[in-house]
């Protein structure tokens, strides 16, 4: 008696899911129906031009800017090596 309610449940809760499934494709479909179209709008002034992709410079240190340049490296002369063995 207990798995058959459990089963009754079970069928009930999946109807319900997909009843509420199909309400919610119907007012999908109703809301693209019904809703005007922004990107239309948006694309209406440039119906036949196509633009061109944007092209970004990713240097992260620009040639002028080199770090080695302006380091003084005289302080590397008295370095002794051997303390970090």
């Amino acid at each position: 008696m207990l798995a058959k309610n459990i089963f009754g449940i079970l069928i009930l809760l999946f109807n319900t899911i997909g009843v509420g499934y199909l309400i919610y494709l119907g007012t999908l479909s109703l809301l693209k129906r019904f809703a005007p179209n922004e990107t239309i709008e948006e694309n209406t002034g440039t119906a036949g031009k196509r633009k061109r992709p944007v092209i970004i410079n990713d240097d992260i240190i620009p040639d002028e800017d080199d770090l080695l340049k302006d380091m003084d490296l005289s302080d590397l002369d008295n370095l002794n090596l051997d303390d970090f063995e």
